[in-house]
């Protein structure tokens, strides 16, 4: 087993005060910043959909103080190869984290042609060699994304985005908030300021093994095709994601074997990860 040193302390949900439960949320970030650190897999980027005042930024900030991810507003390709890049060949970065992809992206078409391939080709494989127009580095680096957009930001760039593969290489999360969610948070903040806070986790210090038992990576086939079929494709990278994922939970459960549990509370995750924007619960 894991020792408890190395793990993440699952989120409770409900917090007390806390308006609406993200513990869903917090759940899929936390293992995406724990995605680097296991060995022989891709690590997840994750991007985060919902409307606007939807608390996406809120809840990324919380997790902006942890090792080994760093948490931007705004960025560029040269700006990352230049002050990023060092850190993530040395592994002091492992986490990219953009709280609203809109920003670096309503810059001129040659910049944001030039970001999204650099972003592209940084997660293509999770290790890849990284060459950009400034830049030629011949190390490897194994990192992710987390990422929000508004839904109607996401609509307006898919066409541009899907051409390049650029959204198939994540894992997404959309969410909503029912009617009565909306009425509790507009009682609250009758009442209350906004309260800020931070969620620490401890991750790994080298990378870990978790082994994903066959018969339980064959149940995730069915996802994954139908991942696929959003973005007109097989729904490989959409295994290979899940696989991770699989193995993310397993460690925040303090396994270092995948079991039924893991798959269960995938398939929860499953609930968020279309086009639905399903209210949290």
């Amino acid at each position: 087993m894991i020792h408890n040193s190395n793990t993440v302390e699952p989120s409770k949900a409900p917090l007390k005060g806390e308006m609406v439960s993200t513990s869903i949320l917090k759940k899929i970030i936390e293992c995406t910043l724990i995605s680097p650190y296991i060995k022989g897999e891709k690590p997840l980027s994750l991007m985060i959909v919902a409307k606007a005042e939807s608390g996406k930024s809120s809840v990324m900030k919380l997790y902006r103080q942890n090792k080994g991810v760093i948490y931007l507003s705004d960025c560029t390709a040269y700006g990352l190869s230049r002050d990023v890049l060092p850190k993530l060949v040395s592994g002091e970065i492992r986490t990219i984290m953009i709280t609203d992809l809109i920003t670096p992206l309503s810059k001129s078409a040659k910049t944001r042609q030039s970001f999204i391939a650099f972003l592209n080709n940084l997660i293509e494989e999770g290790v890849a060699k990284i060459t950009t127009y400034a830049t030629v580095w011949d190390k490897e680096v194994k990192a992710n994304l987390i990422t929000a957009i508004t839904d109607e930001a996401l609509e307006d760039g898919r066409h541009d985005w899907a051409k390049m593969g650029f959204l198939s290489r994540f894992v997404f999360f959309t969410y909503s908030y029912s009617a009565s969610t909306v009425s509790k948070i507009m009682g609250n903040y009758s009442e209350h300021g906004l309260a800020l806070g931070e969620e620490k986790i401890k991750l790994p210090d080298k990378e870990i093994n978790i082994e994903l038992p066959k018969d339980i990576a064959d149940k995730l086939d069915a996802q994954a095709v139908l991942i696929g079929h959003q973005f007109e494709i097989y729904g490989i990278r959409a295994k290979i994601n899940l696989r991770c994922l699989l193995k993310c939970l397993a460690y925040r459960n303090k396994r270092n074997i995948v079991a039924n549990d893991e798959y269960r509370e995938f398939l929860e995750l499953f609930d968020y990860m279309n086009s639905d924007y399903n209210p949290l619960r």
